[in-house]
């Protein structure tokens, strides 16, 4: 039986992946000023724990293993490097799709910075939630 957190990766990036897919298609238009701001939040938090399932319950990692700061800021740092690439992507999307009709990825600098602020924020709120309940689980035994 999958662990809960496995289980809740699974049912968050389905419900990413179906939202973006939905919002391209027209369904949902990104006409709804916050809908990429709600898919960047979902997409940190994904990333960050996807990072603490892989590292402590895929490979088995002590949770101890290295200071829970160093440990949070790990998390982050790769949900932002991960943010970074897409925003790479969608850059790259414009310029060599773009001038051919492609629907624009990137509206401007502002979007750019707020889709890694919120990547930022779901990496925070999935690191320090995460590591409260571990930390508070281990103080237990």
């Amino acid at each position: 039986m999958p662990d809960k957190i496995y289980l809740f990766l699974t049912a968050l990036l389905i419900l990413i992946l179906a939202t973006h897919a939905l919002a391209l298609g027209g369904f949902l238009s990104y006409g709804i000023w916050w809908l990429d701001l709600v898919l960047h939040f979902a997409g940190g938090t994904w990333l960050g724990v996807f990072v603490f399932w892989y590292l402590f319950r895929h490979k088995n990692y002590q949770v101890g293993i290295l200071p829970a700061s160093l440990l949070v800021v790990g998390l982050i740092s790769f949900a932002m490097f991960a943010g970074v690439l897409w925003e790479f992507f969608e850059f790259s999307w414009d310029y060599f799709a773009g001038p051919y009709g492609a629907i624009l990825a990137q509206r401007s600098l502002q979007d750019t910075m707020s889709d890694l602020l919120f990547d930022f924020l779901g990496a925070l709120v999935a690191a320090v939630f995460l590591f409260a309940l571990e930390f508070r689980v281990l103080k237990r035994y």
